[in-house]
């Protein structure tokens, strides 16, 4: 019957609410295929026909699948198969069916195929029930399910897989929940789950203290549809035609889908199932819209168990670890999950290349010269820094995992201390098991493919400083480079020499030659969309004077180094070249900047525009001054304009713990600026770890104007689809609106 059947099934028996349900087991499937006669098919000598077809042939692959498909759509069911299914699902007195593929073979425990068999949902009626039954088989030998099985050395006689057939019901909300090591996160959204399962919106979030129920983080999440039954479905002979989408009420998208009292009870039911030893990774939750169809008001539809019957630590004594301090907790900064030795690195340290690669970087903070250091690390923990640190931003950027502001993590461990370093979570266990065949044990995933389908209106670009993530963003759905972070850029060009001994020991045209051929990568990988480079901004002075453009008054030599490159960069080879000036306080700064800009025959044009970042909260009252001295966009730079309206230390923890878009402060000087661009004609991008951190103020963003979100990589993915909803969203008012308006 598959694992999922035989999951839900021992909930059932152990007194847990579980919907009731029958399954189809892998015996009828294979009796089924047994019986086929289409001599065309795959399945023609079934179970001796062979899976060693030409998968990397997409054409043949294509008709095999199609074959197979139609082999099985066009079988008719015997007439005692009728009878058992119609007995079956009258016992569940419902009008609508779900089924589920509950799958088992010869692969690695807690597979996730749902990705290859995605649920069939169909009105309770024979023709209907036949139907997404073969078409829930079919699925088992699509294109993509052929290449994988293939891939994996498995045989189609070595697949059991059942049906799992349950009675869909209205739902007030549903979700997941996700059993972590010191917390459950649980996830969820109004009505039933296909919203979340189609990554249509970002659920509400709560991150819930297990033993007392404790509510540790709780975030809104943007939810703007949902789903739920139909009374009377259009088209009774459609599998999927008992499902219909509705939107949410501005009421609804406000609220979060569970109160307090439900989160409660929700709490209490999962924590039953630890008190009976049932030991799982994730579940699904139903809150029922009533209880006729259980004795309670909710129902745990799919429940994924933990491989081990018990929690084990990979945390063991260590003699250079006082044991009580066995675990240490920061802010994940990057995500990714790594085991490794650590290099314990000081300021002093100068290490080999070959003491660095793979090891865990472990620090109190990364000082300029050792940016350079973090492309050979696996890992990197620092004592200091949040998550605008530049030790985090380039971790995101190289794709390594990150926690920072772990306080005695440099005493806690040293050199060759071996840890299980996890950026999600934002822990480091000391752990001593061999993990290095950890890919061997864990199961085999599908890619996730995100199909970017939606043209957007509002530019989507990337933030970058080193060409090795050039390849990361190949694919991606972005209309250009917002942002070229100089400094990190230049940190790595003079490596390894601190970037004052470069320029004093470098000839100019040394220095000029090495920008350009970086800047030149840059501006020919994005041609012909353009780049948007950010000049050297001094963040790591303990003199505050030298940042941004102040600090171009008091020695301009590096800046107009830059310039000079930029230059001939842009009047050589591509013109798709930008400059935006950093951390400019005054208008009497950025016309020095714009002197010096034309100096080098920088002619700010439609072509080539010059702009700023609106960092220091001053901008949000001058603009208009700014756009009259010739700024032709504005770059609102979040990581330090946030920090600087709250009075917090861009890199001091509570900057990563704050509500921020719970912050009128922070929302209102946001508008202000958007809308002040719009009123003046230029354009208004925005970048920083606020826009990722919390997506859902993204639909704010865009109903105000902003022309342009710029955000890290991995990122993207999130910021598309968040401007993908609210550019629709912001669509179907205005259609309303004019709708009404026509009516008499």
């Amino acid at each position: 019957m598959g694992e999922k059947a035989w999951m839900l099934s021992q909930l059932a028996q152990s007194g847990h609410p579980v919907f009731p349900g029958f399954v189809i087991s892998s015996t009828v499937f294979r009796q089924f295929l047994e019986n086929l006669n289409d001599v065309s098919s795959l399945l023609a000598d079934f179970p001796t026909s062979s899976l060693y077809l030409d998968v990397d042939n997409p054409r043949a692959l294509q008709l095999v699948a199609q074959q197979s498909r139609q082999a099985i759509l066009s079988a008719a069911f015997p007439m005692e198969w009728h009878e058992s299914l119609g007995e079956a699902t009258a016992a569940l007195q419902a009008s609508s069916l779900i089924l589920r593929a509950s799958l088992s073979g010869p692969f690695p425990p807690q597979q996730d195929f749902s990705g290859l068999t995605p649920a069939q949902l169909c009105d309770n009626s024979p023709q209907n029930l036949e139907l997404a039954i073969k078409q829930l088989w079919a699925q088992l030998l699509s294109a993509k399910s052929l290449f994988y099985w293939q891939r994996l050395g498995i045989r189609i006689d070595q697949l059991n897989f059942a049906i799992l057939v349950q009675p869909m019901v209205q739902a007030i909300a549903s979700g997941t929940g996700t059993n972590y090591e010191n917390y459950w996160e649980i996830q969820g959204n109004w009505g039933l789950g296909y919203s979340l399962l189609q990554g249509e919106i970002l659920p509400d979030h709560w991150e819930i203290e297990p033993l007392t129920g404790a509510i540790i983080k709780q975030e809104i999440g943007n939810k703007i549809r949902a789903y739920r039954l139909k009374v009377s479905p259009e088209n009774p002979d459609s599998t999927d035609s008992c499902l219909e989408p509705y939107l949410l009420s501005n009421e609804e998208q406000g609220q979060y889908c569970l109160d307090l009292e439900s989160l409660t009870e929700l709490w209490q039911l999962i924590k039953r199932l630890q008190d009976h030893q049932i030991y799982w990774e994730s579940l699904e939750w139903i809150k029922l819209e009533s209880g006729d169809r259980l004795s309670s008001s909710w129902a745990i539809a799919q429940l994924l168990p933990s491989l081990s019957t018990q929690r084990t630590s990979l945390i063991t004594q260590h003699s250079s670890i006082n044991p009580s301090q066995s675990q240490l907790m920061g802010i994940g900064a990057a995500p990714g999950r790594i085991h490794g030795k650590i290099y314990l690195l000081t300021q002093e340290s100068i290490p080999e290349t070959t003491q660095l690669t793979g090891s865990i970087i472990v620090t109190q903070k990364i000082h300029p010269f050792q940016l350079s250091w973090l492309k050979q690390a696996a890992g990197v923990i620092t004592e200091d820094g949040g998550m605008t640190s530049h030790a985090a931003i380039l971790a995101r950027e190289l794709g390594i995992p990150a926690v920072v502001g772990v306080s005695g993590v440099t005493t806690w461990l040293q050199t060759g201390d071996e840890i299980l370093l996890d950026g999600n979570k934002g822990s480091i266990s000391l752990n001593t098991i061999d993990e290095s065949n950890m890919s061997q044990e864990k199961p085999l995933l599908l890619p996730e493919k995100i199909t970017y389908n939606y043209p957007l209106g509002t530019k989507l670009m990337v933030n970058l400083s080193q060409p090795s993530s050039l390849l990361k963003v190949i694919d991606l759905p972005i209309d250009g480079l917002g942002l070229v972070r100089s400094e990190l850029m230049l940190l790595d060009l003079c490596s390894p020499a601190s970037l004052t001994e470069w320029l004093q020991d470098s000839k100019p045209s040394e220095i000029v030659e090495k920008l350009k051929q970086r800047i030149s990568q840059f501006a020919e990988f994005f041609a012909p969309h353009p780049i948007f480079y950010r000049t050297f901004d001094d963040k790591f002075s303990t003199d505050q004077d030298r940042r941004g453009t102040l600090g171009y008054q008091l020695d301009s030599t590096l800046f107009r180094l830059e310039l000079q490159a930029l230059a001939e960069v842009y009047q050589q080879v591509f013109p798709n070249l930008n400059l935006i000036l950093p951390f400019v306080r005054t208008v009497e700064e950025f016309r020095f900047c714009r002197h010096l800009v034309e100096e080098f025959n920088l002619i700010p044009s439609d072509s080539f525009q010059l702009w700023i970042m609106a960092e220091v909260p001053g901008v949000i009252f001058q603009l208009s001054d700014y756009v009259q001295a010739g700024v032709q966009g504005v770059a609102i730079g979040t990581n330090d304009l946030v920090p600087l309206l709250l009075g917090i230390e861009r890199d001091h923890p509570l900057f990563n713990e704050t509500s921020f878009p719970c912050s009128s402060a922070i929302l209102g000087a946001l508008k202000a600026l958007i809308q002040q661009a719009k009123a003046l004609n230029i354009p208004c991008s925005i970048c920083g770890q606020l826009i990722v951190q919390s997506p859902q103020i993204i639909e704010q963003l865009v109903q105000w104007g902003i022309t342009t979100i710029s955000v890290e990589p991995e990122a993207v993915a999130v910021t598309y689809q968040a401007i993908a909803r609210a550019e629709h969203r912001l669509i179907l008012e205005w259609a309303r609106e004019r709708s009404l308006r026509k009516k008499p």
